[in-house]
Protein backbone atom coordinates (compact mmCIF):
# COMPACT_ATOMS: atom_id res chain seq x y z
CA UNK A 1 0.00 0.00 0.00
CA UNK A 2 3.00 2.21 0.64
CA UNK A 3 4.39 1.87 -2.73
CA UNK A 4 1.14 2.76 -4.04
CA UNK A 5 1.26 6.13 -2.40
CA UNK A 6 4.58 6.77 -3.21
CA UNK A 7 4.45 6.24 -6.89
CA UNK A 8 1.06 7.97 -7.02
CA UNK A 9 2.53 11.17 -5.32
CA UNK A 10 5.84 10.94 -7.50
CA UNK A 11 3.56 10.54 -10.68
CA UNK A 12 1.40 13.37 -9.08
CA UNK A 13 4.49 15.68 -8.91
CA UNK A 14 5.85 14.66 -12.03
CA UNK A 15 2.78 15.82 -13.87
CA UNK A 16 2.72 19.24 -11.61
CA UNK A 17 5.97 20.15 -13.13
CA UNK A 18 5.14 19.26 -16.67
CA UNK A 19 1.64 20.91 -17.02
CA UNK A 20 4.03 23.91 -15.20
CA UNK A 21 6.50 23.74 -17.88
CA UNK A 22 3.90 23.48 -20.39
CA UNK A 23 2.52 26.68 -19.46
CA UNK A 24 5.56 28.57 -19.17
CA UNK A 25 5.77 29.81 -22.53
CA UNK A 26 2.32 31.08 -22.44
CA UNK A 27 2.93 33.12 -19.52
CA UNK A 28 6.22 34.71 -21.07
CA UNK A 29 4.76 36.27 -23.68
CA UNK A 30 1.26 37.03 -21.57
CA UNK A 31 3.53 39.02 -19.45
CA UNK A 32 5.87 40.63 -22.35
CA UNK A 33 2.09 42.21 -23.63
CA UNK A 34 0.83 43.28 -20.47
CA UNK A 35 4.36 45.03 -19.39
CA UNK A 36 4.21 46.66 -23.04
CA UNK A 37 0.48 47.30 -22.43
CA UNK A 38 1.69 48.84 -18.32
CA UNK A 39 4.24 51.23 -20.87
CA UNK A 40 1.20 52.50 -22.68
CA UNK A 41 -0.96 52.98 -19.89
CA UNK A 42 2.32 55.15 -17.62
CA UNK A 43 2.32 57.14 -21.01
CA UNK A 44 -1.33 57.77 -21.47
CA UNK A 45 -1.61 58.71 -17.86
CA UNK A 46 1.23 61.14 -18.22
CA UNK A 47 -0.12 62.14 -21.57
CA UNK A 48 -3.74 63.19 -19.88
CA UNK A 49 -1.94 65.15 -16.56
CA UNK A 50 0.34 67.22 -19.83
CA UNK A 51 -2.99 67.75 -21.34
CA UNK A 52 -1.89 66.23 -24.44
CA UNK A 53 -3.33 63.13 -25.75
CA UNK A 54 -2.48 61.61 -29.26
CA UNK A 55 -5.48 59.60 -29.50
CA UNK A 56 -4.60 58.19 -32.48
CA UNK A 57 -1.61 56.41 -30.44
CA UNK A 58 -3.58 55.71 -27.78
CA UNK A 59 -6.73 54.27 -28.93
CA UNK A 60 -8.36 51.97 -31.25
CA UNK A 61 -10.34 52.83 -33.83
CA UNK A 62 -13.88 51.71 -32.38
CA UNK A 63 -12.72 52.02 -28.96
CA UNK A 64 -15.22 52.26 -26.15
CA UNK A 65 -14.95 54.29 -23.02
CA UNK A 66 -17.18 53.74 -19.98
CA UNK A 67 -16.90 56.35 -16.83
CA UNK A 68 -18.69 56.63 -13.05
CA UNK A 69 -18.98 60.35 -13.99
CA UNK A 70 -22.94 61.38 -13.49
CA UNK A 71 -24.82 61.08 -16.59
CA UNK A 72 -22.03 58.75 -18.08
CA UNK A 73 -22.64 55.86 -15.77
CA UNK A 74 -23.62 52.71 -18.21
CA UNK A 75 -23.22 55.22 -21.25
CA UNK A 76 -20.36 53.79 -23.80
CA UNK A 77 -18.41 56.84 -24.69
CA UNK A 78 -16.47 56.45 -28.05
CA UNK A 79 -13.55 58.90 -28.80
CA UNK A 80 -14.61 61.73 -30.54
CA UNK A 81 -16.81 62.30 -26.95
CA UNK A 82 -13.48 61.54 -24.74
CA UNK A 83 -11.81 64.86 -26.48
CA UNK A 84 -14.98 67.07 -25.79
CA UNK A 85 -14.82 66.01 -21.95
CA UNK A 86 -11.04 65.95 -21.98
CA UNK A 87 -11.15 69.71 -23.36
CA UNK A 88 -13.88 71.03 -21.28
CA UNK A 89 -12.05 69.89 -18.15
CA UNK A 90 -8.79 70.76 -19.12
CA UNK A 91 -9.70 74.49 -19.59
CA UNK A 92 -11.16 74.22 -15.65
CA UNK A 93 -8.77 72.15 -14.04
CA UNK A 94 -5.02 70.63 -13.92
CA UNK A 95 -4.65 66.74 -13.21
CA UNK A 96 -1.72 65.32 -11.87
CA UNK A 97 -1.32 61.62 -10.81
CA UNK A 98 0.30 60.96 -7.16
CA UNK A 99 3.21 58.60 -7.34
CA UNK A 100 3.23 55.58 -7.63
CA UNK A 101 0.79 53.86 -10.12
CA UNK A 102 -0.21 50.74 -8.85
CA UNK A 103 -0.62 48.65 -12.53
CA UNK A 104 -1.83 45.08 -12.05
CA UNK A 105 -2.17 42.27 -14.68
CA UNK A 106 -5.90 41.85 -15.59
CA UNK A 107 -6.95 38.92 -16.30
CA UNK A 108 -9.97 36.86 -18.36
CA UNK A 109 -12.48 35.72 -17.06
CA UNK A 110 -13.15 32.56 -18.21
CA UNK A 111 -9.58 31.12 -18.05
CA UNK A 112 -8.19 33.44 -14.99
CA UNK A 113 -5.10 33.44 -16.78
CA UNK A 114 -3.71 37.03 -17.94
CA UNK A 115 -4.35 38.47 -20.87
CA UNK A 116 -2.28 41.47 -21.76
CA UNK A 117 -5.25 44.06 -20.29
CA UNK A 118 -4.29 46.13 -17.35
CA UNK A 119 -6.18 47.29 -13.91
CA UNK A 120 -4.74 50.53 -12.15
CA UNK A 121 -4.71 51.77 -9.21
CA UNK A 122 -4.06 55.85 -8.23
CA UNK A 123 -4.94 59.16 -6.55
CA UNK A 124 -5.64 61.46 -9.20
CA UNK A 125 -4.91 64.83 -8.14
CA UNK A 126 -7.65 67.76 -8.82
CA UNK A 127 -6.94 71.23 -9.19
CA UNK A 128 -9.41 74.01 -10.07
CA UNK A 129 -7.60 76.70 -11.47
CA UNK A 130 -9.66 79.67 -10.78
CA UNK A 131 -9.02 79.47 -7.04
CA UNK A 132 -6.15 76.60 -6.87
CA UNK A 133 -8.48 74.51 -4.99
CA UNK A 134 -7.64 71.13 -5.10
CA UNK A 135 -9.21 67.22 -3.81
CA UNK A 136 -7.44 63.81 -4.06
CA UNK A 137 -9.99 61.22 -5.77
CA UNK A 138 -9.03 57.66 -5.34
CA UNK A 139 -9.44 55.99 -9.02
CA UNK A 140 -9.83 52.56 -10.33
CA UNK A 141 -9.30 52.14 -13.85
CA UNK A 142 -9.19 49.23 -16.47
CA UNK A 143 -7.61 49.26 -20.03
CA UNK A 144 -8.12 46.10 -22.36
CA UNK A 145 -6.20 46.34 -25.67
CA UNK A 146 -6.40 45.24 -28.95
CA UNK A 147 -3.69 43.13 -31.28
CA UNK A 148 -1.74 46.43 -32.19
CA UNK A 149 -1.57 47.12 -28.34
CA UNK A 150 -4.23 50.25 -28.69
CA UNK A 151 -6.88 50.82 -25.81
CA UNK A 152 -9.91 49.04 -26.96
CA UNK A 153 -12.14 49.38 -23.81
CA UNK A 154 -11.27 51.90 -21.10
CA UNK A 155 -13.07 52.06 -17.46
CA UNK A 156 -12.51 54.33 -14.92
CA UNK A 157 -13.96 54.53 -11.28
CA UNK A 158 -13.73 57.47 -9.08
CA UNK A 159 -16.38 60.11 -7.43
CA UNK A 160 -15.65 62.56 -10.20
CA UNK A 161 -18.61 64.32 -10.20
CA UNK A 162 -18.60 65.15 -6.13
CA UNK A 163 -15.22 65.99 -6.64
CA UNK A 164 -15.49 68.59 -9.29
CA UNK A 165 -18.39 69.62 -7.10
CA UNK A 166 -16.34 70.50 -3.84
CA UNK A 167 -13.97 71.99 -5.44
CA UNK A 168 -16.53 74.84 -6.76
CA UNK A 169 -18.97 74.86 -3.98
CA UNK A 170 -18.35 76.69 -0.45
CA UNK A 171 -18.48 73.80 2.28
CA UNK A 172 -20.03 74.43 5.28
CA UNK A 173 -17.51 74.24 8.09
Amino acid sequence: MKKIIYISISLLIISACNEENSTKGNDDKSEDIFNKNCETVQDYVKSFCAENIDYDKFYAENAIIRGTTLGEFNMELNIEDRKIAHKQMWEKYDFSVLEPLNILPGVNAETKKMDGSARMYANLKVTLTENQKSITIPMYESYDFDENGKIQLFQYFGDFTAALLSLEEELPE
